[in-house]
């Protein structure tokens, strides 16, 4: 059996296509072409998948579409998204889509979700029963595996963790999804670019500084470099990005009582500088006993979305034989 994966991201869409041995085949990265609209996108990736279908006549191919955003899993429908740019996507019904271009009706759902399959499947090769993914790029998602299942809720919208709220709802910054005091205004990277200005003016003559005035653009590993040479200002970004993220992991651990908490994503490349913080807020919890045994890992893996995209098509087409 064939599965490929699609990950589709407001400036990428990466396509992987593996067997279920886990060996991979292709993996595509193109830019998210907005040129053709909502329908010439699908008809690119539709393409794509045909393609495999030409390639690997004798062998079923199952696909799986992670998209950002509010997802209906059940129908397949991308019900809202703020970073597409496409102007009619609203409930876009990808899986229909697909389903007429390709004959291949695929299972869609949110990225960090799949990104968890991922995860679960590749890197903690299906060790641990209840585990809470959690994604930090510009935006801040997470997925959950639940007694070994992905487990997605009743509306497709389990684990947005970026969206639960650790700040006043009045007076905390404002989130890319209209609301103010969510973790992803203070963990994502719009949050944390806006406490390096922050730190900017307060330490003017700092590394950190320096760093920043030369770049024309901000990057999450300026922060991470000047961390490195023991830059007060840049430890002093980190140990808050910490704090924050271990409130919100705090509150889910609270609630869902994991085994393993994995950490993904581009802001998680700067673990070393902010887990010590973590750690210390859930170390800080009155009630001690979920946080006992838990785990914490971090993946490296900047493909996991679109390789557990395609492990979990596979799962789904193997599953779906056998009942």
């Amino acid at each position: 059996m064939i599965g490929v994966g699609v990950d589709i991201g407001g400036t990428f869409v990466k396509l992987f296509v593996m067997n279920e041995h886990g060996e991979i085949f292709r993996k595509e990265k193109m830019e998210t072409d907005y040129s053709k609209g909502a329908k010439g996108f699908i008809a690119q990736i539709g393409d794509y998948i045909n393609a495999i279908q030409r390639e690997f006549p004798d062998q079923r191919v199952a696909v799986a579409v992670g998209a950002p955003g509010d997802v209906d899993n059940q129908k397949g429908v991308l019900r809202y998204n703020p970073n597409l740019k496409f102007k009619d996507v609203a409930d876009w019904p990808i899986a229909q889509l697909l389903f007429k271009h390709t004959g291949i009706l695929p299972c869609v759902a949110n990225d960090a979700t799949l990104a968890a399959w991922g995860v679960y499947e590749a890197d903690l090769k299906r060790q641990g029963t209840n585990v809470l993914v959690v994604t930090l790029g510009t935006g801040v998602g997470g997925g959950l595996i639940i007694n070994k299942e992905l487990y997605q809720g009743a509306n497709g919208t389990a684990g947005e963790i970026g969206h639960t709220k650790i700040a006043d709802l009045a007076t905390g910054p404002m989130c890319g999804c209209g609301a103010r005091g969510c973790l992803e205004a203070f963990v994502g990277t719009i949050g944390i670019k806006r406490r390096v200005m922050e730190a900017v003016m307060d330490y003017p003559d700092s590394l950190l500084a320096q760093l920043v005035n030369a770049e024309k653009d901000f990057k999450i590993e300026i922060v991470s470099r000047a961390a490195e040479k023991g830059c007060k200002a840049a430890l002093k970004v980190w140990e808050d990005t910490g704090y924050y993220l271990g409130i919100g992991l705090a509150n889910f651990t609270l609630v869902l009582d994991p085994d393993t908490i994995v950490l993904t994503g581009g802001v998680s490349g700067a673990a070393q500088y902010f887990l010590p913080a973590v750690r210390r807020v859930l170390a800080g919890q009155q009630i001690q006993t979920p946080f006992k045994r838990l785990k914490i890992v971090v993946s490296q893996n900047p493909n996991i979305g679109g390789v557990g995209a395609a492990m979990y098509a596979i799962y789904r087409a193997q599953k779906d034989n056998i009942q």
